[in-house]
């Protein structure tokens, strides 16, 4: 049976609205009830919840270091910058260790992985390898000076090139002599040397 345009138009609004009002239930059912597991999980607290309240809470370190003082070089560092460093990077659960020490940058400097296990129970290999090589890192920095290395590069770079350059003038010197002949001509050309008067006028 075919049906006229207007009533599949009725038929569709009448599938539409059931639509829409059944998704309208669900939502609110669902809201009565999560609000319902809210009220309740207020009431009874968990064992977590009743742990987390019983530990006391961490005090707050406060320290007395500025970012610029971080850019100096690592000896001077003071124990308050130590233990920003060591947040910086990662690891709050050093700083107090570190204050506890009173560990300076110069401290710092001579580091080692085990002592950052056994003194600061750093268990993870990964860390302190991270923590042991950014002290190197830093203190390679500090003491860089215009390395020799860097120059001694420099020349084993530069001398096979000053070698090629000498090759190749040797080699084409002759073409090189006409283009200088080619190129003195036309500047004599451009501009002509003026002629000597010898009485003046």
């Amino acid at each position: 049976v075919w049906l006229t345009a207007g009533a599949m138009l009725r038929r569709r609004t009448c599938c539409l609205a059931l639509l829409l009002l059944g998704a309208a239930l669900t939502g609110a059912a669902a809201e009565d009830a999560a609000a319902e597991g809210a009220a309740g999980a207020e009431a009874t607290p968990t064992p977590d919840a009743a742990a987390a309240e019983a530990e006391p809470e961490e005090t707050q370190i406060v320290l007395n270091c500025d970012d610029a003082e971080l850019l100096e070089p690592l000896t001077t560092w003071s124990p308050d910058c130590v233990a920003q460093w060591a947040e910086n990077m990662g690891y709050p659960q050093l700083k107090a260790a570190f204050l506890g020490n009173k560990l300076t940058g110069k401290g710092l400097e001579a580091l080692s992985l085990e002592t950052l296990e056994k003194e600061y129970g750093v268990a993870d290999e990964h860390d302190r390898k991270t923590l042991a090589y950014t002290v190197k890192d830093m203190l390679r920095k500090d003491n860089y000076r215009g390395n020799t290395n860097d120059w001694q590069n420099f020349l084993l770079w530069l001398l096979p090139m000053l070698g090629v350059g000498k090759w190749l003038s040797m080699k084409y010197e002759k073409q090189l002599a006409k283009l200088m002949k080619k190129y003195r001509k036309w500047q004599e050309a451009r501009a002509p040397p003026k002629p000597l008067n010898s009485e003046p006028v």
